[in-house]
């Protein structure tokens, strides 16, 4: 076992997963394109929500990356900061809707 509790070939199982807080901030304004100071924005405004590690650096996942992506998509279409968080808010809202139904099927 490695020092966080999963085995050597978990690494895998850990990449693929969406969820899983991989990357900092540095990696996620490299990713998408932007200044890192506008990641933390973001952050603060609480339209993503990284986790933090044990020395409480921000860890954000690949969905974290995506909704930032999408967000940027909407400033760059000329929607306002609250346009951008309700869109967010009724995309998510949508999303877990159909994930409700699918389950109920």
């Amino acid at each position: 076992m490695g020092e966080n509790g999963r085995k050597p070939q978990d690494w895998e199982a850990t990449l693929d997963d969406p969820t899983a807080p991989l990357y900092t901030v540095g990696v996620v304004a490299d990713l998408v394109g932007v200044d890192p100071q506008v990641v933390r924005g973001y952050d603060r405004r609480g339209l993503i929500e990284p986790t933090r590690s044990e020395s409480g650096q921000r860890r954000y996942s690949r969905n974290d990356v995506a909704r930032l992506s999408r967000a940027m998509q909407l400033a760059e279409d000329g929607v306002s900061s609250a346009g951008i968080e309700r869109v967010l808010e009724l995309e998510d809202r949508l999303a877990n809707s159909d994930s409700d139904e699918a389950a109920q099927r």
